[in-house]
């Protein structure tokens, strides 16, 4: 069979955006940056602790497949009006500014863009998006990173309303792809989201394993991006 469109995931597979921090680490910069922005328009923030308190209280189960917009947990989180509904954007545009400064591309990530599409294969990034921000504000970090003139698609949770492993984000993702399951590849670094997920879907799931954190456990796993499409390319994708 041939293999018409890699489904790829973003944080952790072709951007780092934690390295070695995590998103709880970064929370108290963007609360502080987005109280900046509110006081900059005459609207009282409370201090650092209670913003982090009321954050917690609004926190989402992780086993909840469906988004829940930033907007919503930043207004509760904030106290703002729903008069005040217009400074939402610009509210999550400064909650996400620290965490996308410090984004950092993989090496080979845009190679292995570049390689997919001599090979004349779709490339569609699938992602989850930290905290259920926006799925404009992602595009634009794509396209800062060189990464969105290099792909034919993304889809993002906010755009299928569900996040990874529920399957509709998957089927809108082979929609964008232009392809039918048997004809994909997902490749990503969660065992959940990007294999156990996929395969559900029918479509193939390969670990991008980088830390290599899941040696002997059963993935179809590789080590990098160059691996991934050394792997591809030699072997038959046939039915999972």
């Amino acid at each position: 069979m041939t293999l018409r469109a890699i489904l790829v995931d973003l944080g952790g597979t072709l951007v780092d955006y934690f390295g070695h921090t995590t998103p709880g680490l970064v929370l108290p910069r963007s609360l502080t940056l987005a109280g900046q922005l509110l006081l900059s328009v005459g609207i009282r923030v409370p201090p650092l602790a209670v913003l982090e308190a009321r954050w917690s209280r609004n926190a989402q189960s992780p086993d909840d497949p469906e988004v829940r917009p930033l907007e919503i947990r930043l207004r509760r989180t904030f106290e703002v009006d729903d008069s005040d509904s217009d400074l939402l954007p610009a509210l999550c545009r400064s909650f996400m500014a620290p965490l996308f400064a410090q984004a950092r591309t993989y090496e080979d990530t845009l190679p292995f863009l570049d390689v997919l599409r001599d090979l004349g294969i779709r490339a569609v990034v699938v992602s989850n998006t930290t905290w259920g921000s926006p799925a404009e504000l992602w595009r634009e970090q794509l396209s800062r990173e060189g990464i969105s003139s290099r792909i034919d698609g993304s889809v993002f949770c906010r755009d299928a309303g569900w996040r990874k492993p529920d399957p509709r984000i998957y089927a809108q993702a082979l929609r964008a792809a232009g392809a039918d399951p048997g004809d994909c590849l997902f490749i990503g670094d969660n065992p959940v989201w990007d294999v156990e997920g996929p395969n559900k879907a029918g479509i193939r799931g390969m670990l991008l394993d980088r830390r290599m954190e899941f040696m002997g456990q059963g993935f179809d796993r590789v080590t990098c991006l160059r691996e991934a499409v050394e792997k591809f390319s030699s072997e038959n994708y046939g039915d999972i």
